[in-house]
């Protein structure tokens, strides 16, 4: 939607998000409060549901479920610590299940019980 954004404008190189005052002392607008509420309102979702943190913890949570390490998604989120990154990712259900099935790649045979109890007297004999 940026590309599509940027691709329409005179300025392709310029602020997608411009200052729209002439006075300003940065070329952008440092605030989206009223703008983002306008987009949330359009879209006819609920504004106390939807707000820029909540935003922040999903586009977070979705860099996880990608696959995308944690310090580049440190980098990408400004986030001083990793411990302060960890309260933005939510993972659950699928995400973990594919991280635990990712232990058993590689390994030539399935794991049994049989490799983890101690042989039977008779089995003893037997070997």
């Amino acid at each position: 939607m940026l590309k599509k954004e940027r691709d329409q404008r005179e300025d392709a190189e310029g602020w997608i998000c411009p200052a729209t005052k002439s006075n300003s002392t940065t070329p952008h607008r440092q605030a989206m409060t009223k703008q983002f509420l306008r987009i949330v309102k359009r879209a006819g979702m609920d504004p106390a549901k939807v707000t820029p943190h909540v935003m922040r913890h999903t586009a977070i949570t979705r860099l996880v479920q990608a696959k995308a390490d944690l310090p580049t998604i440190q980098k990408i989120s400004g986030h001083k610590t990793l411990s302060a990154l960890m309260r933005y990712v939510h993972i659950a259900g699928a995400h973990i299940d594919e991280a635990i099935a990712a232990i058993d790649i590689g390994l030539p045979e399935p794991i049994t019980q049989e490799l983890h109890t101690a042989p039977k007297p008779a089995d003893r004999q037997a070997a």
